[in-house]
């Protein structure tokens, strides 16, 4: 494969780039306390419960709404999880 061309996507991958504006960014604090950032994609008929969800209590398991596609931890995204969404999805942090 040349450094041009992009790599294959798989079918959930192709529908994650195309709904972008369905990847949801989160800073929250982990189980253990720690910042983090999360980016979830949220199928659209799910999406008023998540949003619910997350203006809730503040304990909400991201699995039951969507997709983690990325995470990690610190006060910011890092480089790594910025590159990574940009080549899989197309989603510019």
């Amino acid at each position: 494969m040349s450094t041009t061309e992009k790599p294959k996507r798989s079918f959930f991958e192709k529908e994650v780039a195309r709904s972008g504006h369905l990847i949801h960014k989160l800073k929250a604090k982990d189980a253990t306390g720690r910042w983090a950032y999360y980016f979830v994609y949220v199928p659209a008929a799910k999406e008023r419960l998540f949003l619910r969800a997350i203006e809730g209590d503040g304990t909400v398991d991201l699995e039951k709404y969507g997709k983690v596609i990325a995470s990690c931890y610190g006060e910011e995204p890092t480089q790594e999880v910025k590159d990574f969404l940009k080549e899989k999805y197309d989603f510019k942090v």
